[in-house]
């Protein structure tokens, strides 16, 4: 069996600035493997938050939905200046 790494991430923290978190893609990463782990962590998360908050899985994706909406929209107004 053989094993890489199609994505990791580093968190960088300093006193008195914003965590920073880099994430890392190596080259020769194909987009369907990459989309793959992306939409399988985002499952892992739903299925998560569902199971803390005692609420059912598509009530948890419809608010998960509507916070990942908002978060990109926000990245996107930040990274414009």
């Amino acid at each position: 069996m053989k094993t890489r790494n199609i994505l990791t991430a580093n968190e960088m923290i300093k006193r008195g600035i914003d965590p920073q978190i880099s994430i890392n893609v190596p080259k020769g990463v194909e987009t369907n493997e990459l989309e793959f782990v992306i939409i399988r962590l985002l499952y892992f998360m739903t299925s998560n938050y569902a199971e803390v908050n005692k609420i059912s899985f598509e009530e948890a994706l419809e608010q998960y939905g509507k916070a990942i909406i908002t978060q990109i929209g926000v990245m996107r107004d930040v990274s414009k200046g």
